[in-house]
């Protein structure tokens, strides 16, 4: 496989994040849930990405310069500590999921966030039952900190998360 690249987003990338944005929320049985309103938050992400904003780091993944996927790495105000980012990853292909794309983008996510954002603690949450998104934290070297119950709102009620982290020492000591 080519090495993956992250890299900023540019506007032409909108209509691919918004038709992926659109099918997700549809798939999680909240069709109304990417509206005029999202898309104009999207419009305004995809300008700040490459950088963090102070809030979130949004970049895309890259594949023999094709967009593939997306990874983020956000820290809301008020919402986690300094230092603290929790991140997230879209291979939008499932035919090209498992097949290393995103754990390399991973590791490439968390060598910038400890090297160059700050970042003494890096958090993931998924669905239990999500055993690829789960096996990926386990090879970029996160560890399983428990569940959180009745996380995540979905049109079946509320679903349990899996988190996982990795500390600064964690990823020293394993890279």
């Amino acid at each position: 496989m080519t090495d993956v690249q992250l890299v900023r987003l540019r506007g032409a990338d909108f209509d691919e994040l918004a038709g992926v944005r659109a099918r997700e929320a549809q798939q999680m049985g909240f069709p109304d849930a990417f509206g005029p309103t999202e898309r104009e938050e999207l419009r305004q992400r995809i300008e700040r990405s490459g950088e963090f904003d102070g809030v979130e780091l949004l970049l895309g993944i890259h594949l023999d310069g094709k967009l593939v996927g997306e990874v983020q790495a956000r820290q809301p105000r008020m919402g986690l500590p300094p230092g603290v980012f929790e991140i997230g990853i879209d291979v939008f292909d499932p035919d090209q999921r498992g097949k290393g794309i995103g754990t390399q983008a991973l590791r490439l996510l968390l060598t910038r966030l400890f090297e160059r954002e700050g970042a003494h603690r890096v958090q993931a949450t998924t669905d239990v039952d999500n055993a690829r998104m789960r096996a990926l934290g386990d090879r970029c070297g996160l560890v399983f900190e428990g569940v959180l119950r009745s996380f995540m709102p979905s049109t079946d009620g509320p679903k349990d998360y899996a988190m996982y982290a990795i500390t600064r020492d964690d990823w020293g000591d394993g890279q």
